[in-house]
């Protein structure tokens, strides 16, 4: 399974260069198999976009299922 980013669902931004990626169920960020990531915050989009190309994984931790 392969994650497919939908800006309008999964990006916020709290302020001004700033956009905060909530993956949906099912996805986590691998940058450490230690800590459980869903979510992660980036300077821009262009960031965002691609960051999801490498560090975005299947999940299947309690709060996925």
């Amino acid at each position: 399974m392969k994650y497919k980013l939908n800006v309008k669902r999964d990006v916020d931004t709290d302020e001004p260069g700033v956009y905060i990626l909530n993956l949906p169920n099912g996805f986590r960020f691998r940058y450490d198999p230690m800590d459980i990531c869903h979510t992660y915050a980036y300077d821009s989009m262009k960031e965002l976009r691609e960051e999801i190309k490498f560090w975005v994984e299947p999940c299947d931790c309690k709060a996925c299922q």
